[in-house]
């Protein structure tokens, strides 16, 4: 079941003869995506910061109320019975005579299905958007033709799109960031493509790189060029839904995130560790959740 409101409306169905007749899908939009476990709504003050960000560069003004939204959020939650997870999507965007709406979704989110994803992983086409340019974008929803490519490689037996961006580089997958984990000798280097090679840079990203840096896990931004995938071990996704998810394949290349001594069952351990002890407000210190390092990589009996 879904509930959406319009305006602070609610409804069973979402009013699409309005946000066709709006801007919606020529770009005048921004969106973020969250998750509630039970009433806590997973880094929510950092979602709404962004949203408010990427709305200020879309020239969307007179935002909602954060409060208000929370309110509305948290009673659409209830009406639901609060199930274990929900899925949040909060939209704003203006229509032709330039009046602004904003639009919330809440689903409940089938548990099961992230913890199959997390158990089994993913597979990840690797394609090369030409038309992709660098530097940070706002988040305003995938359409056209990368959608077709997203359907084309799931009809290969892929689960998703690793893109690569016009110079390259690798970026993002659809709808989640990408960490990969290489291994030199006994060193280890876990690295995440900057936001200059054209990611959004997620909420969840964010978190895992606090989290590694205060366990004194060294973890780098950096370019990362799709001729590099073969030197990698492992990889993970993160995302605000699903949390983190082990990567098996890349193309053709083979991932070992799942075997027992990966360096990927640490960094997930990190995570649920910083969920479990329900630790929504941004600043939180949890050190001594991991080992030592000071270099951009560390050895690998640190993460044992």
């Amino acid at each position: 079941m879904v509930l959406y409101a319009m305006d602070g409306q609610e409804s069973k169905a979402v009013d699409w003869a309005l946000i066709s007749e709006a801007g919606f899908f020529n770009g005048t939009r921004v969106i973020t995506t969250m998750q509630s476990q039970g009433p806590w709504i997973v880094d929510f003050a950092r979602h709404m910061a962004r949203l408010t960000a990427h709305a200020e560069a879309m020239n969307l003004s007179a935002l909602p109320k954060i409060e208000h939204l929370k309110f509305e959020i948290e009673s659409m939650i209830q009406k639901l019975k609060a199930p274990e997870l929900c899925r949040i999507r909060v939209i704003i965007f203006k229509d032709k005579s330039g009046l602004q709406h904003h639009m919330i979704s809440v689903a409940s989110e089938q548990a099961l299905a992230i913890e199959q994803r997390q158990a089994q992983g993913v597979k990840l086409s690797l394609v090369n958007d030409k038309a992709w340019p660098r530097g940070g974008l706002v988040k305003t929803g995938i359409l056209g033709q990368r959608g077709l490519q997203l359907e084309q490689a799931k009809d290969s037996g892929f689960d998703d799109v690793l893109w690569a961006n016009g110079d390259g580089e690798i970026a993002e997958a659809t709808s989640s960031n990408v960490f990969l984990i290489g291994r030199t000798g006994d060193l280890v280097e876990i690295a995440t493509p900057p936001q200059s090679s054209g990611i959004l840079a997620g909420i969840t990203r964010q978190r895992v790189m606090e989290l590694l840096n205060s366990a004194k896990i060294p973890v780098t931004e950096r370019l990362i060029s799709q001729d590099e995938i073969p030197g990698f071990d492992e990889g993970f996704l993160t995302s605000s839904v699903s949390g983190l998810i082990p990567v098996t394949q890349i193309g053709r290349h083979r991932l070992h995130s799942l075997r027992g001594q990966a360096v990927f069952h640490h960094v997930a351990r990190l995570y649920k560790t910083w969920l479990s002890l329900g630790l929504a407000n941004e600043g939180v210190d949890v050190g001594g959740l991991g080992g030592q390092a000071s270099s951009s990589k560390l050895h690998r009996d640190q993460l044992s």
